[in-house]
């Protein structure tokens, strides 16, 4: 009896010295819509049972697109790997925390036991920021002179422009037209270009990622051009808090979400609907109208 008890305490010393946790990371630093894959591996006893974290609930900095598991034994040793793939929108240091690992054995009587994988940083970079190191420069190598037929056509192109320039004076001396300097107020160039999108039919094409593209840059534009702002530069986690200091409360959610929703189309490769484009368009023509209402009321009281 008391071998049995000796030969169970030293398999299972074994077992728990066999167990392995590692979290890696393919790379270290990234820019804002990159994928991230972590690759959170164990290694044990080909008995020995594990209850893996949720990554929505431990990474809390990163958005989770999607997180999977693979199992394999070779040689006694079981072999586990969870994959996540996410993404960042903000710039800056990311902490991916040591998440646990609950572990018992096949059996149902060994004792549980929680591991924890390593913690890791990683940067997100904006995609503004440059590393790019200037190419040395060469001396200038000496021009050859040209021969008797390049100097030809040298000389047959130079009198062709000659001409077509003597012929363009004359022109726009006989044929003067007035230049007419179109100016369009905030609102009603919001309107023009959210006219053009309409007509590019983006949504039908199922080419989201260009439609969100204009449609967040009409709204900028427009906001930039009321409140006198910089707002094109700044990034989604910038610019909220310049929104909710003025657009109206009313619409402030659907207006982030908005804004969040176009980002992941734009830096990660996420799918749109027609109904979502219908929706977020709608959004952008009563911020548009609102503002303006508002722009308009505030200018009367104060004259």
């Amino acid at each position: 009896m008391k071998r049995i008890l000796l030969f169970f305490l030293i398999t299972g010393s074994l077992i728990a010295a066999n167990t392995k946790i590692g979290l890696t990371v393919n790379n270290d630093q990234f820019y804002i819509g990159d994928r991230i894959q972590i690759d959170l591996k164990i290694t044990a006893a080909e008995k020995q049972m594990f209850v893996l974290p949720k990554a929505e609930e431990w990474i809390s900095d990163l958005q989770i697109l999607d997180s999977s598991v693979d199992q394999k034994i070779k040689k006694h040793l079981k072999y586990i790997d969870m994959r996540i793939e996410a993404v960042a929108f903000d710039t800056g240091f990311v902490l991916i925390p040591s998440m646990p690992v609950i572990s018992t054995d096949s059996t149902g009587f060994g004792k549980p036991d929680t591991l924890y994988s390593t913690e890791k940083y990683i940067y997100i970079s904006s995609i503004l920021d440059s590393s790019a190191v200037p190419l040395p420069l060469n001396p200038p190598v000496p021009l050859a002179l040209m021969t008797w037929w390049e100097l030809l056509i040298a000389l047959v192109l130079l009198s062709g422009s000659i001409t077509l320039l003597v012929l363009g004076i004359r022109h726009r001396r006989n044929k003067k037209e007035e230049i007419k300097e179109i100016w369009e107020s905030p609102r009603e160039k919001a309107e023009h270009l959210l006219q053009e999108l309409v007509k590019k039919q983006y949504p039908e094409k199922k080419q989201w990622k260009k439609f969100y593209l204009d449609l967040t840059f009409i709204i900028r534009d427009y906001l930039e051009n009321i409140y006198f702002m910089h707002l094109k530069e700044l990034t989604t986690s910038e610019l909220i808090p310049v929104l909710k200091e003025n657009i109206p409360a009313e619409y402030i959610d659907r207006t982030i979400e908005f804004f969040h929703f176009a980002d992941l189309v734009k830096f990660a490769k996420g799918i749109a609907s027609k109904e979502q484009c219908g929706e977020h368009f709608d959004l952008v023509i009563d911020l548009v109208k609102e503002e303006d209402e508002r722009v308009i009321n505030e200018e009367k009281r104060l004259d």
